[in-house]
């Protein structure tokens, strides 16, 4: 028993290739930046940016008012015909 070699070359692993994610890959193939992390940085403040719009874009159409509530108290919304009108 003591004569049994393994070929340990045989069973390695393959190396995984490094897959960038797709958004990443984009930022580069705009040839904007040219490492991953400026990408990412990128990225973040293009994020910021559009949650800064979402927040604002109600206060610009509706010139800083909330819109109308129908329901607050002391508004009828819906109020009974008139008993006399047909």
């Amino acid at each position: 028993m003591a004569d049994i070699q393994f070929d340990e070359d045989q069973y390695q692993r393959p190396t995984q290739i490094e897959q960038k994610p797709f958004f990443v890959r984009l930022v580069l193939a705009t040839k904007i930046v040219s490492t991953d992390k400026q990408a990412e940085y990128v990225l973040l403040g293009i994020v910021i940016v559009l949650i800064v719009v979402a927040v604002a874009l109600p206060f610009i159409f509706n010139n800083g008012t909330t819109p109308h509530n129908p329901y607050k108290e002391g508004q009828n919304v819906l109020t009974p015909p008139e008993a006399g009108a047909q």
